[in-house]
């Protein structure tokens, strides 16, 4: 045989391979339906389900879906410029009558689950906490009930650290705020 045909039957040879592990890798038949397999799940397709946009949109929103750091910095310029967030306390009630953000939305973090239907899905949610470890538990229920835009401040502490303003009870603004190691960290006095 010459070159030329050995070299023509294996580029056929080749072409064909390439082409059939090209139509086949990710795709199986199953019936009369295909399963397109991704990385994030197993989309099914066929002519009685139009499935596959709904499935992109679910996994483009399961990726921009997920809890956000944000510095007290941050949130203080929100704050103070009155952008359009909501600021989630995520404490008792007599820790928020302490002092909080005014402004702040408070649902306790053992409520939340219960009460999601009271915070607008179409805004970005800051939450915090005293400490940090609440308000990341929050955050994570926030995102996995399908809120997109979650940022977690972690604890007033670090708010209050700054000199930043917080509010009382009657969320009325108490200008400073007085506390050392040893002290509780809610021993507030005005100016």
């Amino acid at each position: 045989m010459s070159r030329k045909y050995i070299l023509i039957v294996l580029i056929s040879l080749l072409t064909t391979l390439f082409f059939v592990s090209f139509n086949t890798i990710g795709c199986k038949e199953k019936g009369g339906e295909v399963i397109v397999e991704t990385d994030v799940e197993i989309i099914e397709i066929n002519e009685n389900k139009t499935t596959e946009a709904i499935e992109i949109e679910k996994t483009v929103e399961k990726e921009i879906s997920e809890v956000m750091t944000i510095l007290v910095e941050e949130v203080y310029e929100i704050w103070v410029n009155k952008e359009d967030y909501i600021i989630l306390d995520v404490r008792t009630q007599e820790e928020y009558d302490e002092g909080h953000i005014q402004g702040a939305t408070l649902i306790n973090v053992e409520e939340l689950e219960g009460r999601l239907d009271e915070l607008p899905r179409d805004k970005p949610i800051i939450v915090y906490c005293r400490s940090g470890r609440r308000s990341a538990r929050a955050a994570e229920i926030l995102v996995n009930n399908g809120f997109r835009e979650v940022y977690d401040m972690g604890g007033i502490i670090d708010w209050q650290e700054k000199g930043y303003p917080v509010a009382g009870a009657g969320d009325e603004i108490i200008y400073g705020i007085s506390f050392s190691s040893g002290q509780n960290p809610f021993s507030i006095y005005t100016l």
